[in-house]
């Protein structure tokens, strides 16, 4: 059977209390939307939408490594004590159990491809 999202169609909406409430969400794939894993630990790939001045609060994940790829915009992302600038096409590796954050510094939305992956 062939799996397929269209993400123009999917809902915005806030993750969850550690995300911030700001920032939106549109899960393309994983447990939240109570698709089945595709290559048993990707957890989730999702689209982030941040707008400017808003962040996703720093937090971790315990059990999940994430990517970042910037579509559009860019900011500042922070991963423990360290922060760097970002702009469109970056791509930006958090490993896991490790605080993270990205800050919108831009006058515009950013947007972002997150994909999480089980590394327990």
């Amino acid at each position: 059977m062939i799996e397929k999202t269209n993400i123009l169609k999917l809902e915005k909406k806030p993750v969850n209390q550690i995300h911030g409430e700001k920032v939106l969400y549109q899960i393309i794939w994983g447990n939240t939307r109570g698709n089945k894993t595709f290559l048993k630990r990707i957890t989730a790939v999702a689209q982030m939408s941040i707008p400017p001045g808003e962040t996703n609060l720093v937090h971790n994940h315990k059990d999940d490594e994430q990517i970042y790829l910037i579509l559009k915009g860019g900011g500042t992302v922070q991963i423990g004590d360290e922060r760097t600038e970002t702009e469109e096409g970056d791509v930006i590796f958090l490993p896991v159990n490790v605080p993270h954050a990205f800050f919108n510094t831009t006058a515009d939305e950013t947007v972002i491809l997150n994909v999480s992956c089980r590394v327990t």
